[in-house]
């Protein structure tokens, strides 16, 4: 039997990670990234990254417009995965540093590949390549807190015109702890505390998927 192939317009919905290495208090700064795996023969993957600012550990993307939601418009045939991260919290310099970064990965397979970061990197896709490439070579990139995977196959998805939400279960990508000081012996030091320990549930990641084809 042939496998299904699906066209499908994939969205941010929303991001919930209960507890992180932030002040929950206030807002923070993150990427969230994201790869098709193997989304159809003789394509690996497909990777793609998108800023996000949380808020006491919790973003509704819905308001938001499309072009700020949208992570793949990919075909898919047969089985494929989706795999998710959420980076640390980040400072503008460190943003900046990532998306040269990732817009040089993608320009070294091609003009298609980078298109989809265009808008994310604006005038940072005017960087002449050997500068690219430097950046590439000295920044490691920010580190993942959180991170997930969804084994999903074409024919999961309904036909054209139609949608669905799609759910991928977040789990921790190092431990997490928490920092306290405390006086011992008349002297204040700081002290960690286990809150979360790596590979434990943390959290969600939904996605609108559309059906377009």
């Amino acid at each position: 039997m042939a496998s299904v192939k699906r066209t499908l317009e994939i969205l941010l919905h929303s991001v919930s990670i209960p507890a992180m290495t932030v002040d929950l208090d206030g807002k923070s700064s993150h990427l969230v990234t994201a790869g098709l795996i193997w989304p159809r023969v003789g394509v690996a993957k497909k990777s793609s990254a998108l800023p996000c600012t949380l808020e006491k550990g919790y973003v509704d993307c819905e308001p938001l417009n499309w072009g700020k939601r949208i992570v793949f418009k990919e075909a898919v045939e047969g089985r494929f995965a989706l795999e998710v991260g959420v980076t640390e919290d980040l400072d503008d310099e460190e943003l900046e540093k990532f998306l040269r970064s990732f817009l040089g990965s993608a320009l070294a397979f091609g003009a298609d590949a980078a298109a989809p970061l265009m808008p994310l990197v604006g005038a940072l896709a005017s960087a002449p390549l050997e500068y690219l490439g430097k950046e590439i070579a000295k920044y490691p990139g920010p580190a993942t807190i959180a991170e997930g995977l969804a084994e999903l196959d074409a024919a999961d998805f309904p036909a054209v015109g139609n949608e669905r939400l799609l759910t991928v279960q977040l789990r921790t990508a190092k431990a997490i702890y928490a920092t306290k000081r405390r006086r011992v012996n008349g002297r204040t030091r700081a002290v960690r505390k286990l809150v979360l320990d790596k590979g434990v549930p943390n959290g969600e990641m939904t996605f609108l998927i559309r059906t377009i084809a």
